[in-house]
């Protein structure tokens, strides 16, 4: 049912529908991915102007509780952190600030390496190049959710050691700083069980699950520029996707793979 608006009462009309829409969300009558009727449907219900009804959709947006994305609607935002499968080439921060989710940021190694022969091949490296190896904690509201291991193809970006990470981004310096361009990139995702050291890290318990995925920065020229390896605490953290029903009756979405118990790999389309 609508919300009883006092029109002529002290408190204006958009605050009353603020918490109005924040009560439907923490009782649950609204829930996670819960789409909104649109503004124009919306308005009408609650016999106000799409302006007045907007303003309020803004402010619970700009508090984390609603989630708008272009062309498809608003939602109610989820309380776990997710991370879209395969849209776009966006990284954890870009996710987080597109959310208006605050976030800070803990350097724990910043440095100039000769990489491990893993991270070598995947960035094509030749013997003896260097990469920069940069480890960082994300943590949101004093909570640790991600350990990131970053490399990053050296030659490409001199100097980048003496970035203040703790501050910029990685992706946004490479881009605006170095003038590269960042076009695709490819994902892993694994589950894993937490290492003592990942779990003091993350402030859980070893053995815990925690979400690993690796993934593989390219240039627009083809080049890869950026490898990373990056750990969730499996409570925090879940994956979405999202499908499209095709003319031919089957389900268009994102390309993954997956291991069988017996270990062969095979791709499968959503």
């Amino acid at each position: 049912m609508p919300p009883d608006l006092q029109r002529a009462g002290p408190q204006p009309i958009y605050k009353q529908i603020v918490d109005w829409m924040r009560q439907q969300i923490t009782s649950g009558d609204w829930p996670e991915h819960y789409k909104l009727p649109s503004e124009i449907d919306l308005a009408a219900e609650l016999q106000v102007s799409r302006g007045t009804l907007r303003k309020a959709i803004l402010e619970l947006t700009a508090d984390g509780l609603l989630l708008q994305i272009h062309g498809r609607g608003t939602f109610v935002s989820s309380e776990r952190l997710e991370q879209p499968l395969a849209e776009r080439l966006l990284t954890f921060s870009d996710d987080l600030i597109q959310r208006n989710i605050p976030f800070e940021t803990r350097v724990i190694e910043q440095t100039v390496i000769v990489p491990p022969p893993r991270v070598a091949s995947l960035l094509a490296l030749p013997p003896g190049a260097r990469a920069l190896c940069l480890k960082r904690l994300r943590i949101v509201a004093g909570t640790t959710y991600v350990l990131l291991h970053n490399y990053v193809a050296y030659d490409r970006c001199p100097g980048i050691e003496t970035v203040d990470f703790a501050q910029a981004r990685l992706f946004e310096t490479l881009e605006k700083r170095y003038r590269l361009e960042l076009d695709w990139g490819s994902r892993y995702f694994e589950a894993q069980s937490a290492n003592n050291e990942l779990a003091a890290l993350l402030h859980i318990q070893p053995c815990d699950p925690v979400m690993y995925m690796q993934q593989i920065a390219y240039l627009r020229e083809g080049a890869p520029i950026e490898m990373s390896d990056m750990w969730v605490g499996g409570s925090y953290f879940r994956l979405s996707v999202t499908v499209k029903r095709s003319k031919s009756g089957g389900l268009t979405g994102d390309i993954y793979d997956y291991v069988s118990p017996r270990g062969w790999e095979t791709s499968r389309q959503g």
